[in-house]
C-alpha cells in the first residue's frame, strides 16, 4: 500500500473539512477555543495577561484570580505553539487580533499538527509493523476515531496539539538515537500542552527510572537524571504563568475553581461506554485498539495497557467525567497513538488469518469511518 496516497487523501479531507466549517461559522474561536487563544492574543497584542478585553469580544467570563485578574485555568502549551506564527500573522495583518484570517490561521496551524502526528504515528508503527498495518492503523485513527473532529472540524483547542506531542514523545522514547534529556522535554511538552499527560511519564519508567544503586543499575542514573532535567524545564513556562496570574506555581487553577477528582465515586465504565460522550460507544475504533494491546508482542505491552486504564480512572474520577461539550471522549485524544498500537496489532493478526487489506478497510475502516462522519454531523446538529 502507498503511503504517500493515503496521507493526500486524508489532508485534502481535513484540510476541506477545516475551511469549510470554518467558513461556514465564520469563526474557528469558540468554546475551551476562547481560553487558549486569549493567552496568545493578550500577550502578542496587549503584551500583557489581563483577558479583560477578550473575555468581553467572546462573551464569556472566568472567576477572578487573587490578584485581581480575570483567571484562566487553561494550560498555556498550545498557545506557546501557536505563538511564533500568530506573531508572524500580526506584523503582516496590523489588526485588532479577532480578525478571521487570524483565527483560519491558528486552526490551520492545529489541522497541520494533527496531520504531523499522523504522520510520526505512521513511522513509529512501522518500526514494529508491516508497511500495510502501520497503514491501516494510521488511517483507523485518521478517519474513525474523534481526531476527524478535533483535528478537522474543531483544532482550535487542545487536542490536536496534544496528539500530535503525544506521537513526538513516543518517537523520541522508542529511539535510541535521541537522548533523555530531549526525551524529558517532549514528556514536558505533553504536559504543557494537557497536565493530565504527565501520566505518560509512566512510559519512561522500564527505559530510564528503572536504574538501582548497585553498581551496574548506576549506569542508568545519567540519563534518568537528564529525562527528569528536561520535563522539568519544559513545563515551567506553566509554572511561571500560574505564579504570574495566581500567585502561586503550585496549585492547579482546575482544583481551585471547584473542580475535583472523586476517587471514592469514579465513573470508569461510564466514561468508556456511556451514551454521554463514553469513548468506546461513539467511537468503537477506540475499543479494537485497546483490545488490541492484549495482542501486541512488544515489551513493554503492560505498560501501555496501565497508562490507557490510568488516564479512563483518572478521567472517571474527574467532576465532570463526561468532559463538558465533547465529542466522544475528548480527554483521550493524546492516548490514540497508545491505542494505534493495539489496532496495528489486529491488523497484523487479520493479515495472518488471510485477510486482504481491502477487507479490512472496507468492513472497518470505511464503515466506521462513515458512522463517525454520520456522528460528528449529529453532534454538531444538536450543539
Amino acid at each position: 500500500m502507498k503511503l504517500t496516497r493515503w496521507l493526500l487523501i486524508v489532508f485534502v479531507i481535513y484540510v476541506l473539512i477545516f475551511f469549510s466549517h470554518a467558513l461556514f461559522l465564520q469563526k474557528t474561536v469558540y468554546g475551551d477555543g476562547v481560553f487558549y487563544y486569549s493567552w496568545v492574543r493578550s500577550v502578542v497584542v496587549d503584551r500583557d495577561i489581563n483577558f479583560t478585553n477578550e473575555y468581553a469580544h467572546f462573551g464569556v467570563a472566568a472567576p477572578v484570580t487573587p490578584g485581581g485578574l480575570p483567571g484562566n485555568k487553561h494550560p498555556i502549551g498550545v498557545p506557546l505553539f501557536w505563538l511564533p506564527w500568530y506573531t508572524q500573522a500580526h506584523a503582516i495583518i496590523g489588526g485588532i487580533g479577532y480578525e478571521l484570517p487570524y483565527q483560519l490561521l491558528i486552526g490551520f496551524i492545529s489541522v497541520l499538527a494533527a496531520l504531523s502526528g499522523l504522520l510520526l504515528l505512521y513511522r513509529l508503527l512501522a518500526q514494529s509493523f508491516s508497511n500495510t498495518a502501520s497503514i491501516l492503523a494510521t488511517a483507523s485513527i485518521a478517519g474513525a476515531t474523534n481526531l476527524l473532529f478535533y483535528g478537522a472540524v474543531d483544532p482550535v483547542n487542545s487536542h490536536a496539539v496534544s496528539f500530535f506531542a503525544t506521537t513526538v514523545y513516543l518517537s523520541f522514547l522508542f529511539s535510541k538515537d535521541v537522548s533523555p534529556f530531549l526525551t524529558g522535554c517532549a514528556l514536558g511538552f505533553c504536559a504543557l500542552v494537557r497536565p493530565q499527560d504527565a501520566a505518560l511519564v509512566l512510559l519512561a519508567i522500564p527505559v530510564y527510572l528503572n536504574f538501582s544503586f548497585a553498581r551496574p543499575g548506576l549506569a542508568k542514573l545519567k540519563s534518568a537524571i537528564a529525562f527528569i532535567l528536561g520535563s522539568i524545564i519544559a513545563f515551567s513556562p506553566q509554572l511561571l504563568a500560574w505564579y504570574a496570574l495566581y500567585g502561586t506555581a503550585w496549585t492547579s487553577p482546575y482544583l481551585t475553581a471547584g473542580e475535583t477528582l472523586r476517587w471514592w465515586s469514579p465513573h470508569f465504565f461510564d466514561v468508556l461506554f456511556s451514551i454521554n460522550n463514553g469513548l468506546f460507544l461513539w467511537t468503537p475504533m477506540t475499543l479494537l485498539g485497546f483490545l488490541g494491546l492484549f495482542f501486541w508482542n512488544g515489551k513493554r505491552r503492560g505498560w501501555f495497557i496501565a497508562l490507557f486504564l490510568l488516564e479512563t480512572a483518572t478521567v472517571g474520577a474527574w467532576s465532570i467525567w463526561w468532559q463538558g461539550a465533547s465529542y466522544s471522549g475528548r480527554m483521550f485524544v493524546s492516548s490514540l497513538p497508545i491505542l494505534a498500537l493495539g489496532i496495528a496489532s489486529v491488523c497484523t493478526k487479520l493479515q495472518k488469518l488471510h485477510f486482504t487489506p481491502s477487507y479490512y478497510v472496507l468492513f472497518l475502516i470505511g464503515s466506521l469511518s462513515i458512522i463517525n462522519l454520520f456522528l460528528i454531523v449529529f453532534y454538531l446538529a444538536v450543539h
